[in-house]
């Protein structure tokens, strides 16, 4: 299931480290999404709602224009997007109690079961991409994207 992703080139110039790390981390992200997609996708599931369902479960009530940028979906598409969400009853939009102008996004009820579905499969992916790696490896690695989202943190 994995095996379908793009390959990374096996032939590449002598790289700079930094210039390498970066290039193998939107690599790896690539990958990830593209394994969590081939999974989701018979579940009638989209990247962009599986996505924005994951960021809400951390962050339920964001506004959403918060939840745009984070995604880094252009307005348009995230209100078609939402709206869509909407319809199936897995989010509510609220005006923001401070300023009805902000529409608040909420996870629903409903969601919760789908939730844990979404959860079950993505566990299975990340223990399939994650096999073989040691604990040490995976705990430096989160201390170093820990790190660049501190230096790029702009709120």
């Amino acid at each position: 299931m994995l095996s379908n992703m793009p390959k990374q080139p096996s032939q590449q110039p002598p790289q700079e480290l930094d210039q390498q790390f970066v290039a193998l981390l939107f690599h790896a992200r690539n990958r990830v999404r593209f394994a969590m997609d081939d999974r989701f996708k018979p579940m009638g599931i989209t990247d962009a709602t599986w996505r924005t369902l994951f960021f809400l479960r951390q962050e339920d009530g964001v506004s959403q224009t918060h939840l745009a940028k984070t995604m880094a979906i252009e307005g348009p598409s995230l209100v078609r997007l939402l709206d869509n969400l909407a319809k199936k009853n897995l989010i509510e939009r609220r005006n923001d109690p401070a300023d009805r102008r902000i529409n608040n996004i909420y996870l629903t009820t409903e969601s919760s079961e789908l939730l844990a579905e979404l959860e079950l499969v993505s566990r299975s992916v990340r223990a399939e991409l994650l096999a073989g790696i040691n604990q040490q490896d995976l705990k430096t690695c989160i201390q170093v994207m820990e790190q660049i989202l501190e230096v790029t943190d702009d709120e």
